[in-house]
């Protein structure tokens, strides 16, 4: 289930709500009444190493450029 963050556009607060994809978004702050408005955050994982692409999914001349580990 995907977390979404949500900020009021009143006094500031933000939040982090995990929803299920068809749910209806928050609407109102629970401190202050005022609106919430959904945010675009950073996510909290990276792509790190070799994996998968490296290894089936580049094109045949990026593994020739690629140095010899």
């Amino acid at each position: 289930m995907p977390i979404y963050e949500y900020q009021c556009e009143k006094c500031g607060v933000t939040k982090e709500v995990m929803q299920k994809m068809d749910d209806l978004p928050l609407k109102t702050c629970e401190e202050c009444g005022g609106n919430f408005k959904k945010i675009v955050s950073l996510n909290s994982f990276r792509l790190k190493g070799g994996g998968w692409y490296a290894e089936g999914y580049q094109k045949d001349k990026e593994k020739k450029d690629k140095p010899a580990e």
